[in-house]
């Protein structure tokens, strides 16, 4: 329980222990992609990377930041004002991406989708390599996105286009209008939020933090900033949610309905 003793309302409730369970089972070998199912067939068009692979490794990155922001809560009881949100901009990243990549019903938007994210990873690691000055090794930077382009031609889609440009918040709009019906910008407002406080930014931390006054003089005055565990509880519920989704969309797609 938090230092402040703040009830932790049932709904929220639920949702740590889904966190639970589902630290749980990543630390297990992943699910058995079913033969027949959709997974089955995308990871048979690019045995390489297996979108089924790449799917559930963004559910797991996304239950690994839910959970330590849970163990920090929960069994290091300590409200740290701005990390929580940090961890949780992450999760929301991760979930978002795996909705992203499994939510296409046409399996070769879910090709697409893998390819673009593979790019995104080998040239991200090649700007890490120039920067670090570190030596490659096996197969370089340029024969591993002549593959991805390959691939891509191979599939019909446009080697350029899976080169493109790569935008967290474009997936995480194409969340909240088609999963979410555009009722709302769920996954968009988390993001926001939480990069807010990841960026140290005033809008953010203002906003959504609890202020207790020591002192002013003249324009100047001295604040102690906390962070609410009612709004952190509710931005982690809201998190979980993203994820339950995720998950939902990783099972629906790994087995074979017949």
């Amino acid at each position: 329980m938090p230092k402040d003793q703040t009830p932790v309302p049932p709904h929220v409730a639920r949702a740590l222990r889904q966190i639970n369970e589902w630290q749980k089972a990543t630390s297990e070998p992943s699910p058995v992609v079913e033969a027949g199912s959709s997974l089955s067939g995308d990871d048979a068009k690019v045995p390489t990377l297996r979108v089924s692979s790449a799917a559930y490794q963004c559910f797991a990155h996304a239950v690994d930041h839910l959970h330590a922001v849970q163990a920090l809560l929960f069994e290091a009881k300590v409200i740290h004002s701005y990390a929580p949100y940090s961890l949780l901009r992450a999760a929301v990243e991760a979930a978002g991406e795996a909705i992203w990549l499994l939510e296409p019903s046409s399996r070769q938007e879910r090709i697409r989708r893998c390819l673009k994210r593979a790019y995104e990873n080998v040239s991200k690691g090649r700007q890490f390599m120039d920067l670090s000055g570190l030596q490659q090794s096996g197969r370089t930077h340029e024969e591993r996105i002549q593959e991805l382009r390959d691939l891509a031609t191979q599939h019909s889609l446009d080697p350029n286009g899976i080169c493109g440009r790569w935008s967290t918040q474009a997936q995480l709009k194409y969340v909240d209008e088609v999963v979410l019906d555009g009722k709302e910008a769920l996954a968009q407002n988390l993001w926001q939020i939480c990069s807010g406080f990841a960026h140290g930014r005033e809008w953010a931390t203002l906003g959504l933090l609890e202020r207790t006054v020591h002192s002013q003089v003249g324009n100047v005055v001295q604040i102690r900033l906390s962070s609410s565990t009612e709004v952190l509880l509710n931005m982690l519920y809201m998190t979980t949610l993203l994820t339950t989704k995720a998950k939902a969309l990783y099972d629906i797609r790994r087995t074979c309905h017949q």
